[in-house]
């Protein structure tokens, strides 16, 4: 065994069904008394009861929140936060409540309880993203990771299709990403194929009966693992690549994901027999091709698998908008098992945005 050093960041999990009940509870063991909330559109019964819980305490409701965290929208809310004197943000929702309240956390210094509802992951991970001019600048503090994380996966059972697969597969990247993103280890890397393993298995089932509550369980968990052994390694290709095309073209985070995610790992599989190989097995298919079985996986689940089917500011991607997302990433790359140059990763997203199979 190779020599390691491994940063494990402290948090406290809360898993299980009907643990939303908790919040309350866990707001108290943290000390909070003046308590931001901040949810979005989708978990309005959810904050209903937390507020319900908090109750004095509560101090701010905040149900403005946006996809990549827009730097006028963290600034409104750093200054209400401000002005009712918060101590403590809860935040409920997917990735764009848990990124407004990193925000708030960053520069407020205040511990969050989560309560995710998505599978993004982004809770028991120290980083952070906000956008302006449509450029998303990411960063990593630990003082934006969650002291406390709530997941009850009845709270998933409202999701649509169309948002679960792509989140699934937001969460799959992280844990994909980590097998040999920059600070991977023997630990990162048992978490992440666990992570691979029990997303792989429960995506189909979520995916043919939603009310599976057992199998959003085990898709939940996934994600939480997931999330875990991203946030102790870093980004790479793959990531760099889905916050180029969020930051740029305001398209769906979670639908970048599930599109760029086979084609980036047919890109670098050659440099990585071994990971690819452990990634296989995971996948259930020993000995195959990785990247086909998450394009395979993609299809199965009915998630985005082209670019040209993605909308952004302006409408559908269009081709002729590849060449300046192939540059502005060639700029934040740096990093990556197999060198990569602005012609390549054009490539990347020329077959991505076909949606051929890899």
């Amino acid at each position: 065994m190779n020599p390691f050093t491994y940063d494990q960041f402290p948090a406290r999990i809360v898993f299980g069904a009907g643990r939303l009940a908790e919040v309350g509870a866990e707001v108290e063991r943290l000390g909070g008394q003046r308590v931001m909330l901040i949810s979005d559109w989708a978990t309005a019964q959810s904050a209903a009861a937390v507020s319900r819980q908090l109750g004095s305490r509560l101090a701010l409701a905040w149900d403005e929140v946006a996809q990549h965290v827009p730097v006028e929208l963290a600034e409104r809310a750093r200054a209400a936060a401000t002005e009712a004197a918060v101590d403590c943000i809860v935040c409920i929702g997917g990735g764009s409540s848990t990124g407004l309240a990193k925000a708030m956390a960053l520069s407020h210094n205040l511990p969050i309880v989560a309560v995710p509802t998505t599978y993004a992951g982004s809770e028991q991970t120290a980083i952070y993203g906000l956008t302006g001019g449509r450029h998303k600048q990411t960063g990593k503090n630990p003082v934006v990771l969650p002291k406390t994380v709530v997941y009850d996966p009845e709270l998933t059972l409202g999701l649509p299709p169309q948002v679960t697969g792509p989140s699934a597969f937001n969460a799959l990247a992280h844990s994909v990403e980590a097998l040999y993103a920059p600070g991977n280890n023997p630990i990162t890397s048992a978490l992440a194929l666990e992570g691979v393993r029990a997303i792989h298995q429960s995506l189909p089932m979520v995916m043919e009966s939603p009310g599976d509550v057992d199998a959003r369980g085990t898709l939940l968990y996934g994600a939480y693992l997931s999330g875990v052994a991203l946030g102790t390694t870093s980004t790479g290709l793959h990531h760099k690549l889905c916050h180029v095309l969020g930051g740029r073209f305001n398209l769906v985070h979670a639908d970048a994901h599930s599109v760029i995610l086979p084609h980036a790992i047919a890109f670098n599989a050659p440099a990585l027999p071994a990971e690819m190989a452990r990634l296989a097995d995971a996948l259930g298919v020993p000995g195959g091709d990785p990247a086909a079985a998450l394009w395979d996986l993609a299809v199965a689940s009915h998630v985005p698998t082209r670019l040209a089917d993605l909308s952004g500011h302006d409408g559908l991607l269009k081709r002729e908008d590849l060449p300046g997302a192939a540059h502005a990433a060639a700029e934040e790359i740096t990093v990556n098992p197999r060198p990569v140059n602005e012609a390549d990763l054009l490539g990347i997203l020329e077959r991505a945005y076909e949606g051929v199979r890899p």
